[in-house]
This record gives C-alpha cells, sequence and structure tokens, in this order.
C-alpha cells in the first residue's frame, strides 16, 4: 500500500501549533509550503494526495488559496483550516473546512475521510488511482465504484501506462477469450472508464483512442507538466 502524500501550507511561524507532527505520527508523507505562492509553484510539477491548508497561522481566510489551487490541480482533495469566528464560503472550493479550535483527531478524521485510498491495495498512474481491494477508482475529487470488468480493465491500461495496447490484447486479457466477432463490450467498458477519469470524456485527456491499432493510458511523468 502506498504512503498518502499530502501538502502542507502552514506559516513557518507555526512552531508547535504546527499539524505537521501529528500528520505523521499517523503515517502520512507530509510536504510543507510556507506561503502561497510556493505552495502554487511546487504544485506545478507534484501532485499530492490532499492539500492541508492551515489560514488560520498565515492570517489569511484562505479562500483565495484554495481558488488558485483548484484550478492548478483539477479536483486534489484540499482541506481548509480557519481561525474562529470565519464562516466557510461554498465556492471557496475547499473539500472540507475545519474552524479553530479542534482536536487533533477531528483533524485526523478530516483527512481521512478525503482519502478514499487510504486502506487496501492501490495502483496509480498519475492523477488516476484504483483501489483494487475496493474496486474503487478516482481521479481529482471524483470517485466511482467499478464492477469487476472495469476494474480488471483500469488495472491493465495502468499496469501498461503508456504503451499501446490492442483490441485483442484487451479482450482476451479482461475477458479471457479471443472472440473479436463483437468488440461493443470493449467500447462500452471504454466508455465507462473515461466517465470516472476523464475531466471531459468526449475529449480524452487520458485514455486515448489510437485510431485502428487500439487504446493507450497516457499520464504525466512524475516531475513533469
Amino acid at each position: 500500500m502506498s504512503t498518502p502524500e499530502l501538502m502542507l501550507v502552514e506559516s513557518s511561524r507555526a512552531g508547535p501549533t504546527s499539524f505537521a507532527p501529528d500528520l505523521e505520527k499517523k503515517g502520512y508523507t507530509v510536504r510543507i509550503e510556507h506561503t502561497a505562492r510556493r505552495a502554487l509553484s511546487t504544485l506545478k510539477n507534484y501532485t499530492p494526495d490532499l492539500v492541508v491548508i492551515d489560514a488560520a497561522s498565515l492570517r489569511t481566510s484562505g479562500f483565495r488559496m484554495c481558488r488558485n489551487i483548484r484550478a492548478t490541480l483539477n479536483g486534489t482533495p484540499i482541506l481548509l483550516v480557519t481561525e474562529e469566528g470565519k464562516t466557510a464560503e461554498p465556492q471557496s472550493g475547499a473539500s472540507l473546512t475545519l474552524v479553530q479550535p479542534f482536536t487533533p483527531r477531528k483533524l485526523l478524521n478530516g483527512v481521512a475521510r478525503l482519502l478514499p485510498f487510504e486502506e487496501g491495495n492501490c495502483l496509480r498512474a498519475g492523477p488516476i488511482k484504483l483501489n483494487l481491494t475496493q474496486k474503487r477508482a478516482s481521479c481529482g475529487a471524483r470517485e466511482d465504484k467499478l464492477t469487476p470488468k472495469q476494474a480488471k480493465l483500469l488495472e491493465t491500461f495502468i499496469q501498461n501506462s503508456g504503451k499501446l495496447l490492442s483490441r485483442r490484447f484487451l479482450i482476451n486479457h479482461v475477458w479471457e477469450t479471443d472472440f473479436l466477432g463483437d468488440t461493443r463490450t470493449l467500447d462500452v467498458h471504454m466508455s465507462w472508464l473515461r466517465r470516472v477519469i476523464e475531466p471531459n470524456p468526449a475529449r480524452p485527456r487520458y485514455l486515448k483512442t489510437i485510431r485502428g491499432m487500439g487504446y493507450r493510458l497516457d499520464v504525466p511523468e512524475e516531475g513533469k507538466k
């Protein structure tokens, strides 16, 4: 099981009030940035599983920061921490807002709630994640339950990311048959997968059709846009 990666945006003055120790003790990998500008720069080449914004320590509402990060990450969950007296803004882009004061347990429960892939045997290719145990897939903020065949098809693509897979190979590998008389089943399953992982299924960004040849899963390489 891969360790969930979190970005924590907090003031350099957070010191003993930093959330990092509690998150690391829970087993998360935590990357800390001290300004919104630095966080946005890092997120151009890094996609965490969750972003935690301690707006209270930064002495800001955090709403603008949330909107900017939401636009950059296209759906990665954001947990926003605001100071006492602040009210959540529906259009802030935050997936969950916690208002101080609260206990470390409430913070950890909030993080776990936004990390559906914390448990189980998971595969990942770029922003696409597949929980083999739960047969759940996600890309950004969207998460869906898959049928066994859908999960097997996505597993095949993730394990062969960047490789051209022929229709014959996919039908043989997923449905365990060489019969190509009716390939509509494959087309339907491809359509279902695109609804789960593509921002715009009509114009696939990840699951590409290579005309006359088959399909290929294209995801950004680590460290590249």
